[in-house]
């Protein structure tokens, strides 16, 4: 949801599942849970992560990315349209990864509570940014890292943010 030129995450945010279907966060949540206990003898990882394309608008796709290392991964998207063109690469950038840190915050301590119970263990959770050390979002990068790991997330950088740099890309385009 759009309010003001804020991407605002809530209990009511829509998501679409990799087949195309609209789930709310609750859901979400209990998909993710559901996919976790149908195979607790494998590592899991959580990633969240913003990725936009500008053009006359400017589209913004955030991902919610569960990957079952080594065996498969299930994906919700959000997809949010600014009317506006974003040009200006830090205003981008900072769109981006305030959207990544309020989808973060959905998964409080008791929802990452329940995660790790189900599991028997902690789940990696992960903050993807997209930015990297090469290209134009290199200068960038002290300042996004600074943000998240201040408000308690450890940051991934391209080449490892996957989440934002490949997932959310793709969908930047085809939603």
């Amino acid at each position: 949801m759009l309010l003001g030129n804020t991407l605002v995450f809530d209990e009511g945010t829509e998501f679409r599942n990799l087949s195309g279907a609209c789930l709310g966060f609750c859901e979400v949540y209990e998909e993710i849970l559901k996919f976790i206990k149908s195979d607790t003898n494998s590592s899991y990882r959580i990633s969240v992560g913003t990725d936009s394309q500008v053009a006359s608008k400017t589209v913004f796709v955030s991902c919610i990315h569960v990957h079952r290392v080594g065996r498969g991964a299930i994906g919700f998207l959000h997809k949010c349209i600014l009317p506006r063109p974003v040009k200006n690469l830090r205003e981008k950038i900072y769109m981006e990864t305030c959207a990544s840190l309020q989808l973060a915050y959905m998964f409080d301590e008791e929802k990452i509570k329940a995660i790790n119970s189900a599991l028997g263990r902690s789940v990696d959770f992960e903050f993807h940014i997209d930015v990297g050390d090469k290209g134009d979002t290199r200068v960038l990068i002290s300042e996004m890292t600074g943000m998240v790991k201040g408000l308690n997330f450890v940051p991934k950088i391209k080449p490892y943010s996957y989440c934002a740099s490949s997932f959310a890309d793709r969908y930047t385009k085809a939603m």
